[in-house]
Formats: C-alpha cells, structure tokens, sequence
C-alpha cells in the first residue's frame, strides 16, 4: 500500500500546477495525442502518449495505450515498464506481473531491471489478496462451477493452548503437510500463501471472526475440491495432539474418520508424519514405496529451528517481511542444514527490498539511459524513435566484424529528427605497425537493412 500512497503525491502535485504551466502540460498532451491519430501504427507515438498519461496520473489510459504499443513491439521495454506501473497503480497485479517480467526480459536499464526483480517479490503477496477479493466477489459464480477432484487444499490449522508462543506451530505444521501431500502425483495441493491470504480476506470482511465455515468457504473460493481441517491441542506443557479430517468442498461433509495423532512436543515432526500418512488414506491415495520414503524425510529435527521457521510464516503472512527474514534466518543459525529456511529468508529479503521500490524509484533508475531520453522526450510532447539507421548499422556491422571503427557514437535528437555521428579517435591496427603502411588488409561484410513503409 505504501507504493499506491506515493503514487498518489503526484496526483495532489498536479492540481497544483500554475495556470501556465498547466496550459503547457495540456498542449503537450494535445500534441501526442494529434501525433498518435495522425499515425496511430507508430509504437513510438503510442509509447510518448502512454508515458504521457502515466505522468498526469491517467493510468487507464495510459495502460491502454502502452498495451497497443507492446502488441506492436513486444521487445519494446520503456512500453512494458510503464504499462507495469499503470497496472499496479490501478491494483491490477497480475497484469503488472506480467508486464515488469518482460521488462526483464528486453529492458536495457540494469539498474531498473534490478528493482523490478525486488518488487515483483513484493508484489505476489498484493496479488494474493487482490485475488481473493475478486473471488468472493465472485463467489456465487465460483460456487456453481466444479472443480478438479485432484484438488486438495490444507487450511491453516488452530492451536488451543495455554503456552501462545507454541502458537505459529499451527502455521509451520500446515507448512509440513502441504509439502508431504504434494508428493503423491494424486494429489494437486495449492499453496499454503493463496490459502492464507483467502482466510484473512474472509476474515477482515467479518470483523476479524474465523471459524470452520469460514476456512471451508476459503477452501471453496480458492477452488479445491477437498480441503483438510484440523487443530493442534496443546496437553500438559510438553504434550501436544492434532487431528485433521478430509472434508468435502461441494458438500461441506467430512470424508471418512479424523485423523488424529499424540506425542510429546520434541518429537512434532514423527506427529506430522503420521498425520500426513492418515491424510493419505482418508484422501484414497496408495502411496508407492518412492513416496513414503521421501514423506520420511525431515526437512530439520530442530524443535527450535522449526519454532522459529513457523514465526517466520507468521511475519510474512502479516507482510512483516524484515522480521519474517530474522526468523527464518535465526532458524538456519539454529540447523544449518535447514534448507526451506535458507530458501524463505533469501525470499523475505527480496520482499523487504521490494516493498521499498516506489515507482519514483523505478523511474529515477532510467535517468541518463537510452530509455530515459525516451521518456524525456514523451514528457516534452516528443515521439522519440527507438534507435536510428545510423545506430542499427553500426550495431549489425559491429556484430559481424567488431573494430574501433565500428565504435561510432550516434545521438539523435527527437525534435529535429537529425542524426550527428562522432568518429572515434584514429587508430593504426597491429598490421599496419609492423608494415609501415596505412593499407591493411580490408575486412568485409553485408548487411541487409529492411525498413518497412509505415
């Protein structure tokens, strides 16, 4: 949210503007726009009009006008960068996923693509919620449609004890058991994020209340066809039992008896073990020889290393992802060989990082680039071109027969549309020295430059 509310400064900053410079703001607008009717096949014009949206905080239009130019040039990263934030500006996640990875993929600024990387991080956990409440808005759709049997989500598991700090074992034990059901080729289990972030938006809608309807409904919404419930009770200060039971999305009835387990607190990993193997035999599913050895295997057998790698999932499903690293990483220190530990504490840190990257920053990152001047030129009602033939020539021929008198510098200046060309200094190659002549052997090669009528 704190990157939508920076995106809104600019938006105050305009109502601002002075009358003059409100007038030229409109005439270069009006500009670009004449410029794209008069020639509205060029990604050039569209990309400037985009950008020029964007900055006068039109995100609609400017996302529609950035996806006519990517359809036209999908190699085209400033046309994809932009409509990314325009997206995420509008809270349409998904479609700024899409287009900050093909930003990835033909951006030229490293130092843009090193933030977008961060902030898509940032982003799954926006689009997880965004999902979930387009879902229940579309609950009534949702329910009447049926759902892959295959399906299987683990909703978050209660604790009922008096030692609250055992509490986030419920988060790392649904943890455990998604990862041990997903191992038969049977079942498809959804992730434990998407669940959690389907609960909570449940959740805030009735007043913070959860209860078994309230994760049967996720389960419904997040489309599974079967979902597990259970509970972890804590008995006596070092004793703890959990049960589950297989339940029925369409028809909310349990499938088959609980499944319920006992043992003392240090040994909650042989617990979930033998949960996950009730789990399977309520679910039908025969486990091969391959299968239960690998669920056998732990992923830590540290009571604290676990402990604290189920705080961790609660910081991060909180969007607390600076303390969510501190755990996960307290629980490496703890077992080095903790390997999912390892895994989500690289994945907080990148979260954190992300959250941090507004778009200011993403577009300070483009100043002094070659997609800079592209989005200075659009912001002075200019439709700047991509790259020149001067500069296409001397990229193929340098790509072919690379030499220092390929090493041309071409600038191009948006307004007159002329190209200036610097030669490089003179130098003589390693044959002409040892010769003494000024006549080296020639190098040769073909390019072939096809410029298509607009």
């Amino acid at each position: 949210m704190r990157f939508l509310r920076l995106l809104a400064l600019p938006l105050l900053c305009g109502l601002a503007l002075p009358a003059p410079a409100q007038q030229a703001a409109d005439k270069t607008l009006t500009k670009l726009e004449t410029a794209r009717t008069a020639n509205p096949g060029s990604v050039a014009a569209l990309r400037s009009l985009g950008i020029a949206y964007y900055k006068r905080q039109r995100f609609a239009d400017a996302r529609t006008v950035l996806d006519a130019a990517r359809k036209l040039d999908p190699k085209d990263g400033v046309s994809a960068l932009y409509a990314g934030l325009a997206a995420e500006a509008l809270q349409d996640f998904t479609s700024a996923k899409d287009a900050y990875n093909t930003y990835l993929q033909v951006g030229k600024t490293r130092s843009v693509r090193n933030d977008i990387r961060s902030r898509l991080v940032a982003l799954s956990r926006s689009e997880m919620h965004a999902a979930a409440k387009t879902a229940i808005a579309s609950e009534a759709t949702i329910a009447s449609e049926a759902n892959n049997p295959r399906t299987v989500a683990v909703l978050p598991m209660t604790f009922n004890g008096t030692d609250q700090t055992l509490a986030p074992l419920s988060r790392g034990m649904s943890d455990l058991l998604i990862t041990d059901l997903a191992r038969s080729p049977d079942l498809q289990l959804l992730e434990r994020d998407r669940i959690q972030a389907m609960v909570d938006e449940i959740a805030l809608n009735q007043s913070g209340r959860t209860d078994a309807a309230t994760q049967l409904r996720a389960g419904k919404l997040v489309r599974a066809s079967r979902v597990v419930q259970g509970a972890i009770t804590q008995t006596g200060a070092r004793n703890l039992t959990v049960n589950a039971a297989v339940v029925a999305v369409a028809t909310a009835q349990q499938q088959g008896r609980d499944v319920q387990t006992s043992d003392v607190l240090d040994q909650i990993f042989t617990i979930e073990k033998n949960l996950a193997l009730g789990l399977f035999d309520q679910l039908g599913v025969r486990l091969s020889a391959a299968d239960r050895a690998a669920i056998e295997q732990r992923p830590t057998r540290s009571l604290q290393a676990f402990l604290a790698y189920s705080n961790g999932l609660v910081a991060e499903d909180e969007g607390r992802y600076g303390d969510a690293a501190r755990f996960y990483e307290q629980a490496r220190s703890i077992d080095p060989g903790f390997g999912a530990a390892l895994q989500k504490a690289q994945s907080a840190r990148a979260a954190q990082a992300g959250a941090q990257v507004t778009a200011a920053k993403v577009e300070s990152g483009l100043k002094n680039s070659a997609e800079g001047a592209q989005v200075a030129a659009a912001e002075k009602g200019v439709a700047a071109t991509n790259t020149t033939i001067g500069t296409t020539l001397a990229n193929a021929v340098g790509d072919i027969n690379p030499s220092a008198a390929n090493s041309v510098n071409t600038t191009t200046s948006g307004s007159q549309g002329q190209t200036q060309t610097q030669a490089p200094p003179a130098t003589r190659d390693a044959t002409a020295e040892k010769t003494g002549t000024d006549q080296p052997a020639t190098k040769t090669g073909q390019v072939t430059i096809v410029i298509r009528r607009p």
